[in-house]
C-alpha cells in the first residue's frame, strides 16, 4: 500500500519537473536566436489631433531638463511712473533789495528755498526730466525745477551760494550776446563753476528778441531764416565755448507760436520753456513745458507754483519730519512701513499713528501714495490711526507716500511725506518649501 502511494506521487510530479525544464530550454534557445518570437501585435496610429498635439509639446521644449539657471530670480521690469507732477520756477536777477517784477531780494530768495527744503518735495534738473520723458528712469512723483534767465550777476552773487548750501540743482539760460561782456553779465569762469555744483545751461537765443515780431522790411522767409539763426547760432555758441549739450531753450519774454515751437525742435532741442504758469506732466508737450515765474513783488506765482494736488502751497503749510519726536523723545507719528526700510511684501499695509500730534479734522485727511494717486484711505477717530492696504503689487523700488491732515478748520494743513523701498530681487524669488 505505502509503495503505491509514493508511485502515484511520483507521476504526480513528473509534468510539473518536465513544464520546467521545457521552460528553461524555451529561454536558452530564444536568447541562442534559434526559435522567432511571435510578432507583438501593432499599436493602433495616432489621430490627427493626437500628431498635432504631440507636435506642440515637442515645440514647447516642455519636456527640456532642468538647469540651475532656471531658479536664478528673474530681472525685475521696469516700469514708468507716468503720474509724476513737475513743477518749474522760473527767476530772473536777484538783489540785496528786491520790489520789481524781475528782481528779487535774497533774503526772500533764501526763505523761499527754505520752504521748498522743509516741504520734502524734491529739487530735481531738467535733465532728469527729459529722461523721464524719454522713457529711461523714474522722477518723484512730485518734484520742482528751478531756472533763471538771462545770465545776470545776482544769480551768482546771491542765488547760487543758497543753492549750492541746499544742494539744489539749477538751470541757467544764457543768450550770445549777454555773456562775459563785463558790467552785470556772468562770466564764464562764473558759469563753469557753477556747472561744477549741479548748474545745467540752456539757450535763451542770440540777441534775447521776440522771436515772433518780423522787423520791418524783412518778409516772412527772412524772418524764418534769422528765427532759425537765433535758435541755432546760440545753441552751438554755448555747446562750442562750455563743451555741453545745450538741450533745452528758453523762449524770450515767452513769446512763441507753433511755428516757433516747430523750428526749435528741429533746431536740435529736446524740450523749450514756457512762461505760461502750468505744472509738467507727462503729456505736456516737449515744445511748450510751463513754468511758473517768480515776481520780487508778489507771491501769487509762488504760491501757485508750490500747491500740489489740492494741498495748501510750500510757505503755509506745515511740514512734519519723518523723524519728529515729541517732549518726551517718543516718534510724533508712528509711520509703517518705517521711513527709508526696505521691504519685501509687495502688498504693505501703510499705516500712520497719529495719537501724539493733537487734534486731527477726520474729514481733513488725506493719503497719497505714488503711482495710485489720493487713495481711500481708512481714518479711525478713536484711535486716530490711517490705515492703507495696498490692493496691487508694488512693481517699482521706491514708493512715496504724503499724508496731509488739519488740525483744524482755520489752520494750514499738516503735511508727512516719508519713502520706503521695495526688494524686488527677493519678492520676486520662488519661495521654499521646508522639508517635512
Amino acid at each position: 500500500m505505502r509503495l503505491w502511494i509514493a508511485v502515484l506521487c511520483l507521476l504526480a510530479l513528473v509534468p510539473v519537473s518536465c513544464k520546467r525544464i521545457q521552460g528553461k530550454l524555451d529561454r536558452l534557445a530564444k536568447t541562442a536566436g534559434l526559435v522567432e518570437e511571435p510578432p507583438k501585435p501593432a499599436e493602433p496610429g495616432l489621430t490627427p489631433e493626437q500628431v498635432a498635439m504631440e507636435k506642440r509639446l515637442l515645440d514647447a521644449a516642455a519636456f527640456d531638463l532642468v538647469t540651475e539657471a532656471d531658479f536664478a530670480p528673474k530681472a525685475v521690469p521696469f516700469e514708468l511712473n507716468k503720474s509724476s507732477v513737475v513743477s518749474i520756477l522760473g527767476y530772473h536777477d536777484f538783489r540785496e533789495r528786491g520790489g520789481t517784477p524781475m528782481i528779487i531780494a535774497a533774503e526772500k530768495f533764501r526763505e523761499q528755498m527754505q520752504a521748498v527744503k522743509d516741504s520734502g518735495i524734491p529739487v530735481i534738473p531738467l535733465s532728469d526730466v527729459l529722461a523721464w520723458r524719454r522713457g529711461e528712469k523714474n522722477i518723484p512723483e512730485e518734484a520742482f525745477v528751478i531756472t533763471m534767465d538771462d545770465g545776470w550777476q545776482g544769480v551768482y552773487q546771491h542765488a547760487f551760494p543758497v543753492l549750492k548750501e541746499f544742494g539744489f540743482p539749477f538751470t541757467i539760460y544764457l543768450y550770445k550776446k549777454y555773456v562775459n561782456i563785463g558790467g552785470r553779465s556772468l562770466t564764464w569762469e562764473q558759469v563753469r563753476e557753477m556747472m561744477q555744483h549741479g548748474c545745467e545751461v540752456g539757450s535763451h537765443s542770440v540777441s534775447h528778441e521776440s522771436l515772433r515780431t518780423r522787423k520791418a522790411g524783412r518778409n516772412a522767409a527772412a524772418h524764418q531764416a534769422w528765427v532759425l539763426a537765433e535758435l541755432q547760432e546760440s545753441k552751438s555758441f554755448l555747446e562750442e565755448n562750455l563743451g555741453v549739450s545745450c538741450k533745452t531753450f528758453a523762449y524770450p519774454f515767452g513769446i512763441f507760436d507753433e511755428i516757433i515751437a516747430e523750428a526749435g525742435l528741429q533746431a536740435g532741442y529736446e524740450a523749450l520753456v514756457t512762461v505760461n504758469s502750468q505744472k509738467v506732466i507727462w503729456d505736456s508737450p516737449l515744445a511748450k513745458l510751463g513754468r511758473f515765474i517768480i515776481h520780487g513783488e508778489s507771491d501769487a506765482n509762488f504760491k501757485l507754483a508750490t500747491s500740489f494736488r489740492g494741498r495748501g502751497d510750500v510757505a503755509s503749510s506745515h511740514f512734519l519730519l519723518a523723524d519728529a519726536r515729541d517732549a518726551e523723545g517718543r516718534s510724533l507719528v508712528e509711520l509703517t512701513p518705517a521711513p527709508d526700510s526696505i521691504i519685501q511684501d509687495r502688498l504693505p499695509l501703510i499705516e500712520a499713528r497719529l495719537e501724539r500730534v493733537g487734534d486731527v479734522l477726520p474729514e481733513s485727511v488725506r493719503l497719497r501714495v505714488s503711482g495710485l494717486g489720493t487713495v481711500p484711505a481708512d481714518y479711525d477717530p478713536d484711535s486716530k490711526i490711517v490705515r492703507y492696504r495696498m490692493p496691487v503689487r508694488l512693481r517699482r523700488e521706491d514708493c512715496a507716500v504724503t499724508l496731509s491732515f488739519k488740525k483744524a478748520a482755520d489752520q494750514p494743513d499738516e503735511v508727512l511725506s516719508w519713502r520706503f523701498k521695495v526688494d524686488l530681487k527677493a519678492a520676486y524669488q520662488p519661495k521654499t518649501v521646508s522639508a517635512p
